[in-house]
């Protein structure tokens, strides 16, 4: 008996992962569904200016998003913006996927949805994000290769942020409000004994100054045992304090997640759930926009060679 279904995979998340499952999913000749709360391009959208994406030199995240949109569209993808997913019913074939606007069913789900960057909430953070606020220091660092930067955090993603631009920029600081790291040893002795890091303990930022120009100018900094405040000028600011993933749906219908929050996943980026897979920054990995890609093409490839081979359809393989 064949499944019948309003789609043969629905995709939740635009970001570039779900895009390039869109793109391979539609290209392979399925029916194929993209639902987002927001926009396309997720947090790449919002990213000024992409420049380590091969293929291009250097592309704004509008642009980007823009033409993962069309090549989605131009296989067929249907793309619905500004619709958030309720609640996905795993224990049925096909799936059901409630929205805001509606349900859908599908053969095979996609999650895709990403994480959040964890904000200081400090003035002058969100005026200046994308113009020397940063949340990625292996995304923006080469923007600012003779000028002096500084890194917020005291965890591996801080101190492995910190090392990265010791050795691109002309002058690093980290600010950590704690007199030790929170890093692994390895990481701490590699920023203690063999980096010209300057680390300022104890202290947090307390705003971020923008210059009539435009970007960032100087930070204010307290230390937080002696109440002292100080300036230090810098052209960016990398906040590395950690990320909120987009986790509420998955914990809803019951998927696995790391200690971080994280959806578990294997080789295939299937979850521990049938039909269900996950790609992405919703995934452990490394935040990059060319290893979303490739976690969302792996999704696609993989749903359809499962769906295809009947591991978990039986029988009812053949309607793939």
């Amino acid at each position: 008996m064949g499944i019948t279904s309003d789609y043969d995979i629905i995709i939740v998340g635009a970001g570039p992962a779900g895009m390039a499952a869109a793109i391979y999913g539609s290209r392979m000749g399925w029916k194929t569904l993209v639902l987002d709360k927001g926009a396309v391009g997720g947090l790449a959208a919002t990213t000024p200016v992409i420049e380590n994406y091969p293929g291009f030199s250097e592309i704004s995240g509008l642009e980007f998003s823009e033409k993962l949109r069309k090549q989605a569209e131009k296989f067929g993808a249907e793309i619905k913006e500004l619709v958030e997913v309720a609640d996905i019913k795993t224990d049925q074939v096909p799936i059901e996927v409630n929205t805001s606007s509606g349900s859908y069913t599908s053969k095979i789900v996609i999650l895709a949805t990403g994480t959040n960057h964890r904000h200081l909430g400090v003035p002058g953070e969100d005026e200046n994000e994308g113009r020397g606020v940063s949340y990625c220091a292996t995304c923006d660092g080469p923007l600012y290769k003779s000028k002096k930067v500084l890194v917020v955090g005291g965890g591996n993603s801080a101190v492995t942020e910190a090392l990265y631009l010791d050795n691109l920029v002309r002058e690093t600081y980290l600010v950590h409000r704690r007199d030790q790291l929170r890093a692994e040893n390895s990481l701490k002795k590699a920023i203690l004994e063999n980096s010209k890091v300057n680390i300022l303990w104890d202290s947090v930022v307390k705003e971020i100054h923008g210059s009539e120009a435009g970007g960032v100018k100087k930070v204010t900094i307290e230390n937080i045992k002696t109440g002292e405040e100080s300036s230090i000028r810098v052209k960016a600011i990398f906040i590395a304090i950690g990320i909120d993933p987009n986790n509420e749906l998955a914990k809803k219908i019951g998927v696995e997640l790391t200690e971080d929050g994280l959806i578990k996943v294997d080789d295939h980026q299937r979850t521990n759930l049938p039909r269900v897979y996950a790609c992405g920054d919703i995934t452990p990995g490394q935040g990059q926009i060319a290893i979303a890609v490739g976690e969302g093409t792996t999704a696609a490839i993989s749903a359809f060679l499962d769906m295809r081979g009947g591991d978990w359809y039986g029988e009812e393989a053949s309607d793939g």
